[in-house]
């Protein structure tokens, strides 16, 4: 979500956050037909910003840490239950994607699962999707099309609510 292939610092996830925030917060977006994506865009990259930003502190890496603009959904992120990778599979590490209707992609490479998080917290699991596709959709210049190209049509699914 926020563009991040890694982040070592809260500075260079705070770099990589802010503009982000002030291109899709609500307010800029206030009386205009993009409002409600701003809502669910922002929603988004403060989630990601807050599970990003526990977890430089967990790794020792957050000090002096800012608070996210206007983030209503930080505090969950704090909570036990949402600072989980967010997938059924509690073994698969989630990966926040550039912005597009997809939030994040986790995949669990032993059983072949390939979990996409949709903005609106809706979660598909894909099975039996090798590696490489795997590979191409992280490298992909936008998830969404990949995922709609290469993974939709061609993989068995299941829906999960997060």
């Amino acid at each position: 979500m926020l563009g991040l292939r890694s982040v070592r610092t809260v500075d260079e996830l705070t770099a990589a956050y802010r503009p982000l925030i002030l291109q899709w917060h609500p307010d800029r977006h206030h009386g205009q037909e993009t409002h409600a994506v701003a809502v669910e865009r922002a929603t988004a990259i403060n989630d990601a910003y807050a599970f990003l930003l526990a977890a430089l502190e967990r790794d020792g890496h957050g000090e002096h840490a800012p608070a996210p603009a206007e983030a209503p959904s930080a505090a969950r992120a704090a909570s036990p239950a949402a600072a989980r990778d967010g997938f059924p599979d509690d073994s698969v590490l989630e990966i926040f994607v550039k912005p597009s209707n997809i939030i994040s992609v986790g995949y669990n490479s032993a059983t072949e699962d390939l979990f996409v998080k949709y903005v609106g917290h809706r979660i598909y699991r894909y099975r039996g999707v090798p590696a490489a596709v795997v590979e191409a959709l992280l490298r992909a210049p936008s998830a969404a099309t990949f995922v709609s190209a290469h993974v939709d049509r061609h993989y068995e699914s299941e829906m999960h609510r997060a």
